[in-house]
Protein backbone atom coordinates (compact mmCIF):
# COMPACT_ATOMS: atom_id res chain seq x y z
CA UNK A 1 0.00 0.00 0.00
CA UNK A 2 1.22 3.15 -0.83
CA UNK A 3 1.80 5.83 2.01
CA UNK A 4 2.35 9.58 1.28
CA UNK A 5 5.42 10.90 2.68
CA UNK A 6 3.65 14.21 3.95
CA UNK A 7 2.69 14.59 7.17
CA UNK A 8 -0.61 16.00 6.57
CA UNK A 9 -3.18 14.30 4.05
CA UNK A 10 -5.84 17.24 2.93
CA UNK A 11 -9.36 16.33 3.66
CA UNK A 12 -10.05 15.99 0.12
CA UNK A 13 -6.97 13.84 -0.84
CA UNK A 14 -8.10 9.99 -1.67
CA UNK A 15 -5.76 7.33 0.25
CA UNK A 16 -2.80 6.15 -2.58
CA UNK A 17 -4.29 2.87 -4.06
CA UNK A 18 -2.31 -0.45 -5.09
CA UNK A 19 0.29 -0.05 -7.11
CA UNK A 20 2.41 -2.42 -9.58
CA UNK A 21 5.49 -1.60 -10.75
CA UNK A 22 5.98 -2.70 -14.59
CA UNK A 23 9.18 -0.81 -15.13
CA UNK A 24 9.58 1.69 -17.23
CA UNK A 25 6.70 0.83 -19.92
CA UNK A 26 4.38 3.71 -21.21
CA UNK A 27 0.53 3.85 -19.42
CA UNK A 28 -1.51 1.73 -21.65
CA UNK A 29 -4.45 2.82 -23.50
CA UNK A 30 -4.55 6.24 -22.04
CA UNK A 31 -6.16 7.36 -24.60
CA UNK A 32 -6.46 10.69 -27.37
CA UNK A 33 -8.50 12.34 -24.48
CA UNK A 34 -5.70 12.33 -22.38
CA UNK A 35 -3.20 12.53 -24.42
CA UNK A 36 -5.20 15.76 -25.31
CA UNK A 37 -5.65 17.59 -21.98
CA UNK A 38 -2.08 16.63 -21.07
CA UNK A 39 -0.70 18.70 -24.37
CA UNK A 40 -3.43 21.67 -23.76
CA UNK A 41 -2.51 21.98 -20.33
CA UNK A 42 0.84 21.64 -21.56
CA UNK A 43 0.81 24.67 -23.81
CA UNK A 44 -1.27 26.76 -21.23
CA UNK A 45 1.93 26.44 -18.91
CA UNK A 46 4.28 27.45 -21.82
CA UNK A 47 2.45 30.34 -22.23
CA UNK A 48 2.70 31.14 -18.82
CA UNK A 49 6.58 30.81 -18.85
CA UNK A 50 6.96 27.53 -17.73
CA UNK A 51 8.28 24.14 -19.50
CA UNK A 52 5.41 22.63 -20.97
CA UNK A 53 6.65 19.46 -19.63
CA UNK A 54 5.51 20.79 -16.05
CA UNK A 55 1.88 21.18 -17.67
CA UNK A 56 1.96 17.79 -19.30
CA UNK A 57 3.44 15.75 -16.43
CA UNK A 58 0.75 17.42 -13.63
CA UNK A 59 -2.38 16.46 -15.87
CA UNK A 60 -1.34 13.04 -16.85
CA UNK A 61 -0.83 12.55 -12.83
CA UNK A 62 -4.35 14.28 -12.31
CA UNK A 63 -5.98 12.01 -15.12
CA UNK A 64 -4.85 9.08 -13.35
CA UNK A 65 -6.44 6.52 -10.80
CA UNK A 66 -3.14 5.43 -9.42
CA UNK A 67 0.54 6.86 -8.48
CA UNK A 68 3.13 6.84 -11.39
CA UNK A 69 6.93 7.08 -11.06
CA UNK A 70 9.76 9.08 -13.13
CA UNK A 71 10.02 5.86 -15.51
CA UNK A 72 5.83 5.34 -16.20
CA UNK A 73 6.15 9.27 -16.76
CA UNK A 74 8.91 9.87 -19.33
CA UNK A 75 7.66 6.20 -21.40
CA UNK A 76 4.00 7.75 -21.77
CA UNK A 77 4.67 11.32 -22.55
CA UNK A 78 7.56 10.86 -24.99
CA UNK A 79 10.19 12.64 -22.86
CA UNK A 80 13.71 12.28 -21.81
CA UNK A 81 14.10 11.01 -18.25
CA UNK A 82 16.27 14.53 -18.09
CA UNK A 83 13.57 16.57 -18.65
CA UNK A 84 11.30 14.28 -16.20
CA UNK A 85 13.57 14.51 -13.39
CA UNK A 86 14.13 18.35 -13.72
CA UNK A 87 10.41 18.58 -14.33
CA UNK A 88 9.64 16.68 -11.28
CA UNK A 89 11.81 18.70 -9.20
CA UNK A 90 10.38 22.02 -10.17
CA UNK A 91 6.97 20.30 -9.17
CA UNK A 92 7.45 19.12 -6.22
CA UNK A 93 9.60 22.28 -5.11
CA UNK A 94 5.97 24.15 -5.79
CA UNK A 95 4.30 21.74 -4.27
CA UNK A 96 2.07 21.14 -6.93
CA UNK A 97 2.95 17.27 -6.77
CA UNK A 98 3.43 15.11 -3.62
CA UNK A 99 6.19 12.43 -3.48
CA UNK A 100 4.73 8.91 -2.51
CA UNK A 101 6.30 6.21 -0.98
CA UNK A 102 5.24 2.44 -2.06
CA UNK A 103 5.53 -0.26 -0.10
CA UNK A 104 7.39 -2.97 -1.55
CA UNK A 105 9.17 -0.61 -4.08
CA UNK A 106 12.40 1.58 -4.05
CA UNK A 107 11.10 4.06 -6.48
CA UNK A 108 9.87 7.47 -5.71
CA UNK A 109 5.83 7.73 -6.91
CA UNK A 110 4.28 11.06 -7.24
CA UNK A 111 0.78 12.21 -7.01
CA UNK A 112 -0.21 15.50 -7.91
CA UNK A 113 -1.79 18.13 -6.29
CA UNK A 114 -5.71 18.94 -6.68
CA UNK A 115 -6.45 22.00 -4.35
CA UNK A 116 -6.36 24.90 -6.76
CA UNK A 117 -5.63 28.05 -3.97
CA UNK A 118 -2.04 25.87 -3.03
CA UNK A 119 -0.94 25.51 -6.22
CA UNK A 120 -1.06 28.90 -7.19
CA UNK A 121 -0.36 30.64 -4.07
CA UNK A 122 2.56 28.66 -3.78
CA UNK A 123 4.00 29.34 -6.78
CA UNK A 124 3.48 32.77 -6.83
CA UNK A 125 5.33 32.93 -3.61
CA UNK A 126 8.29 31.05 -5.05
CA UNK A 127 8.30 31.98 -8.47
CA UNK A 128 6.13 35.52 -9.19
CA UNK A 129 7.35 37.29 -5.69
CA UNK A 130 10.91 36.33 -6.14
CA UNK A 131 11.08 38.02 -9.77
CA UNK A 132 9.53 40.92 -8.13
CA UNK A 133 11.87 41.01 -5.20
CA UNK A 134 14.81 40.96 -7.72
CA UNK A 135 13.96 43.88 -9.75
CA UNK A 136 12.94 45.90 -6.82
CA UNK A 137 16.55 44.88 -5.95
CA UNK A 138 17.68 46.60 -9.52
CA UNK A 139 15.79 49.21 -9.61
CA UNK A 140 16.79 50.35 -6.38
CA UNK A 141 20.77 49.73 -7.08
CA UNK A 142 20.19 51.28 -10.47
CA UNK A 143 18.87 54.57 -8.04
CA UNK A 144 21.41 54.37 -5.97
CA UNK A 145 24.10 54.47 -8.58
CA UNK A 146 22.42 57.55 -10.54
CA UNK A 147 22.25 59.23 -7.26
CA UNK A 148 25.71 58.82 -6.34
CA UNK A 149 26.88 59.53 -9.44
CA UNK A 150 27.49 63.33 -8.96
CA UNK A 151 25.62 64.14 -12.33
CA UNK A 152 22.91 66.92 -11.77
CA UNK A 153 21.63 67.15 -15.38
CA UNK A 154 18.37 66.87 -16.66
CA UNK A 155 18.99 63.48 -18.04
CA UNK A 156 19.66 62.21 -14.68
CA UNK A 157 16.67 63.79 -13.25
CA UNK A 158 14.29 62.12 -15.41
CA UNK A 159 15.86 58.63 -15.47
CA UNK A 160 15.93 59.27 -11.70
CA UNK A 161 11.75 59.56 -11.79
CA UNK A 162 11.16 57.34 -14.02
CA UNK A 163 12.75 54.67 -11.49
CA UNK A 164 11.03 55.83 -8.73
CA UNK A 165 8.21 55.10 -10.43
CA UNK A 166 8.80 51.13 -11.35
CA UNK A 167 10.03 51.02 -7.69
CA UNK A 168 6.24 52.02 -6.37
CA UNK A 169 5.09 49.70 -9.09
CA UNK A 170 7.52 47.04 -7.89
CA UNK A 171 6.34 47.75 -4.46
CA UNK A 172 2.46 47.69 -5.30
CA UNK A 173 2.97 44.27 -7.75
CA UNK A 174 5.32 42.56 -4.23
CA UNK A 175 2.35 43.52 -1.95
CA UNK A 176 -0.29 42.48 -3.88
CA UNK A 177 0.92 38.84 -4.31
CA UNK A 178 1.82 38.94 -0.93
CA UNK A 179 -2.12 39.53 -0.11
CA UNK A 180 -2.52 36.72 -2.24
CA UNK A 181 -0.48 33.70 -0.80
CA UNK A 182 -1.71 35.06 2.49
CA UNK A 183 -5.32 35.10 0.88
CA UNK A 184 -6.22 38.34 2.01
CA UNK A 185 -6.70 39.74 -1.35
CA UNK A 186 -9.81 38.23 -2.69
CA UNK A 187 -13.45 38.32 -1.22
CA UNK A 188 -13.72 35.12 0.72
CA UNK A 189 -16.73 33.63 -1.64
CA UNK A 190 -13.62 33.65 -4.25
CA UNK A 191 -11.10 32.12 -1.79
CA UNK A 192 -14.12 29.42 -0.82
CA UNK A 193 -14.27 28.30 -4.58
CA UNK A 194 -10.31 27.89 -5.10
CA UNK A 195 -10.05 26.07 -1.90
CA UNK A 196 -10.68 23.04 -2.59
CA UNK A 197 -9.92 20.04 -4.74
CA UNK A 198 -10.24 20.79 -8.30
CA UNK A 199 -12.01 17.48 -8.71
CA UNK A 200 -13.01 15.03 -5.92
Amino acid sequence: MATSDTRVTPANQQPPVDVQDFGDAAIDEIGPAAQAVCDAIGDLMAFWGFQRSHGRIWALLFLMERELHAGELAATLGLSAGQVSMALRDLDHWGTIHRVHVSGSRRTWFRPETNLFRMVSRVFRDRELEQIRMLARALQQARAELQTSGRRDRAVAFRLRRIEGLIAAAELGRSLVERLVAGTLLPRAVLAALDRAIAD
